[in-house]
């Protein structure tokens, strides 16, 4: 076994496959990977486990092999609203020194999966001995910084139709399934809309044939058709920004003029 394994909570989810991993690791070369893997923990975590918030910092960080992490922000009315989300085209705890951490934010995990953790201190050392893990933490940050700024001139641009389908267009290409089992009152919260604007949109998207909604699961049936309805944000967040990409292309050998 290459990990130890920790359960969180009463998980029913089954073992990943060994050729999924996380798409930020799996970039690096063989001997950058290396410096980290004896410090990795596989977990399992289920919906709504929080990772950090104001009264609990994150020590840790954590690479999404088959979940999501949504970065969070709380609204005064109570609201969680989502700034952020990371899935395994990068990681997300513990990535910034100590005095530039700003936990007003909060790590709830969205849709539970498997996750290889590791202490965010051993992550910071490996960063002053390799210079891939210093660009994988460099990109990661970038990530979620480029994610909060999109996202917050996103909700004030945009219609609430055009944000839901950039939205869900996003979740699914991340976790690269055409399937995701949240609510609509979840949903409605991580987008700050009304739970009914959430109802009539998707029964909209649903009449037009776009999606399939029942019971808290959404499946796209037309993931072309969804991108075009979305705004144009997708642009600014999309494949090529992944730190996993990023990362892949300075790997990538040099073409000889």
């Amino acid at each position: 076994m290459p990990y130890q394994i920790d359960i969180a909570g009463q998980s029913q989810l089954p073992r990943h496959k060994s050729n999924k991993t996380n798409r930020c690791l799996s970039a690096l070369s063989p001997h950058a990977f290396s410096l980290l893997k004896p410090f990795l923990t596989e977990v399992v975590l289920r919906e709504g486990t929080i990772l950090w918030d104001s009264n609990k910092v994150s020590s840790d960080v954590y690479f999404p092999v088959s979940g999501l992490v949504s970065i969070v922000l709380d609204a005064s009315d109570g609201v969680s609203v989502e700034v952020g989300s990371i899935c395994s085209q990068a990681a997300v705890g513990a990535l910034f020194e100590p005095d530039q951490r700003d936990f007003s934010t909060q790590g709830v995990v969205q849709l539970g999966g498997h996750f290889l953790r590791m202490p965010g201190p051993q992550l910071m050392l490996a960063t002053k001995e390799n210079r891939e893990i210093q660009n994988l933490v460099t990109y990661c940050r970038d990530w979620i910084l480029m994610q909060a700024q999109q996202t917050a001139a996103c909700n004030a641009a945009h219609t609430a139709d055009k944000r839901f389908c950039r939205w869900l267009f996003q979740t699914c290409e991340r976790m690269d399934s055409d399937s995701i089992h949240l609510t609509q009152e979840i949903i409605a919260s991580l987008l700050a809309i009304r739970r009914t604007t959430v109802t009539l949109i998707a029964q909209k998207l649903q009449i037009d044939g776009l999606i399939q909604y029942r019971r808290g699961k959404i499946a796209v049936l037309d993931r072309v058709r969804l991108r075009a309805a979305a705004c144009v944000c997708c642009n600014s967040l999309a494949r090529q920004h992944w730190p996993s990409t990023r990362l892949l292309a300075l790997r990538a050998p040099k073409s000889r003029v």
